[in-house]
């Protein structure tokens, strides 16, 4: 059953792992929440939001999700509907963090007793749990990013670091973008009152809200730590890329007079100098490759090639 209740004095506390029809007609059945919400849970395309009404709250919540099988970054999503006596979570995907956080609170009854004294206190908890997970992840990503950095000041700018570097900027985007939305949604319920969200617990939401700004803080140092290096690598490919042009720009320029003169002489015209004394056409094709050497040497040593 992907139904779980706890109870706690007069607060209760209802797990749904999945949303199907099952939990809607639970839900439905025992709980007056405004349809509009219902539409809200079976939606794919949920952005995190607080919808105030006069009895409860419906807060959609979204969590950084690392995926080790495709090194990628998604979001986990987590609905929760919060009223004085009641608080309801639903995952929208399992989540191991919240169902270890759920069976500690059943198993440890000191931790019950505690987490389950009011339901803006045990949604404070709840929310301070599963940003734990972010910790791991940001580290992940550094140790990516220093990385990267590492491989890019060595000199290796081939394709699979360009590659590399654009996953990994690919990661810290999607990182932004799951957690941006989360510091104005803590902030708001920081300034929410409601009777099962009084002043007091304000200072608790404020204190996940400064840990969500020092996070940013941070993300924000990763992204134009990685910006710097995807310009760096730009930079260095095209300075390469010049070289290269600028080699052979100079080969094609310095073998066109002995092209002209070879043409010239290849051609069926009388009169030409010294065309019959092989000797002195050989000089002057000498000559002219020597000319050339001298004015690339000359134009070396000026640091003009």
């Amino acid at each position: 059953m992907s139904i779980k209740t706890l109870t706690q004095n007069n607060l209760t506390w209802v797990n749904i792992d999945k949303i199907d029809e099952e939990a809607l007609e639970f839900l439905k059945k025992n709980y007056k929440f405004h349809h509009l919400d219902y539409e809200d849970l079976i939606s794919e395309q949920q952005m995190p939001k607080i919808d105030a009404y006069k009895d409860y709250l419906f807060v959609v919540l979204k969590f950084p999700h690392w995926k080790t099988d495709e090194q990628n970054i998604t979001s986990h999503g987590v609905d929760v509907f919060i009223g004085a006596n009641f608080i309801i979570t639903i995952q929208h995907t399992p989540s191991k963090e919240l169902k270890n956080f759920f069976y500690r609170c059943m198993n440890n009854r000191k931790v019950k007793a505690d987490w389950m004294s009011n339901s803006g206190f045990l949604l404070y908890r709840l929310i301070e749990a599963l940003l734990q997970n972010i910790g791991p992840i940001l580290n992940n990503l550094g140790k990516q990013v220093s990385t990267v950095e590492q491989k890019v000041y060595k000199g290796e700018q081939d394709t699979n670091v360009i590659k590399e570097l654009a996953i990994y900027r690919r990661n810290v985007l999607h990182f932004r973008r799951i957690l941006d939305p989360q510091r104005y949604l803590i902030s708001n319920l920081a300034n929410i009152r409601k009777p099962f969200l009084d002043e007091s617990l304000s200072l608790y939401f404020d204190d996940i809200n400064d840990y969500l700004n020092k996070i940013w803080a941070i993300i924000e140092t990763y992204k134009e730590t990685i910006d710097g290096l995807h310009i760096t690598v730009e930079s260095l490919i095209n300075q390469r890329t010049n070289k290269v042009i600028s080699a052979l720009t100079v080969i094609s320029v310095s073998l066109l007079p002995l092209t002209l003169l070879s043409g010239i002489y290849g051609m069926n015209i009388s009169g030409l100098p010294y065309a019959h004394n092989p000797f002195w056409v050989w000089v002057m094709f000498i000559g002219l490759a020597t000319l050339i050497i001298f004015m690339i040497y000359i134009m070396k040593r000026k640091k003009l090639l």
